[in-house]
């Protein structure tokens, strides 16, 4: 069986230049986006941006490939992700 395509495996990078632009791979979701945060959902867990000025310049939901500008001042994720089965069966 091939363990590439399997979530719990799912790797998630990071990578920022100059405060000023990141790159984020493993992103699933956006769930909400405004000049001064993005809240997002990736395969290591919900991750609170915080800045000023922020723009989401490229989305891919299907490589979860995420790139974003603005004044970067903090990166918060907000626990780990719970497996499928308790998200579902809270």
């Amino acid at each position: 069986m091939d363990n590439s395509t399997n979530k719990t495996n799912a790797v998630s990078e990071l990578h920022v230049f100059s405060r000023k632009r990141a790159t984020f791979t493993g992103v699933e979701k956006v769930i909400a986006s405004c000049e001064t945060s993005l809240n997002l959902i990736t395969a290591c867990g919900n991750l609170t941006v915080s800045g000023e000025k922020l723009k989401i310049i490229k989305f891919d939901s299907d490589s979860g490939m995420l790139e974003f500008e603005g004044n970067i001042n903090s990166l918060k994720y907000s626990g780990a992700r719970q497996p499928l089965i308790k998200r579902i069966f809270k």
